[in-house]
């Protein structure tokens, strides 16, 4: 392991410890907005699979997108919630 690794291992976990003092519950927390953005419009356009009638003539364009995460989703809003969830 010559010195010049070593700098950038040291300046790689300077800048993870700062980005994970700094920025990182604002990331996490537009990561979340965005997951919880991202459902309501999968809500939208194929909500039929979950009992609401609404039909869209962009289902099927984005069908195939969405097709990896729809169990994600039917599990992500069939969940039962506590009101202790949201005080985190």
């Amino acid at each position: 392991m010559s010195i010049g690794d070593r700098i950038r291992g040291v300046k790689s976990a300077i800048k993870d410890f700062l980005i994970g003092a700094t920025v990182y519950d604002m990331i996490r927390d537009l990561e979340e907005k965005r997951l919880c953005a991202e459902y309501m419009l999968m809500l939208a356009v194929v909500g039929d699979m979950l009992g609401y009638p609404i039909s869209s003539y962009y289902r099927f364009r984005l069908l195939p997108y969405w097709a990896p995460r729809l169990q994600t989703w039917k599990h992500y809003l069939l969940k039962e919630r506590d009101v202790t969830e949201k005080l985190r």
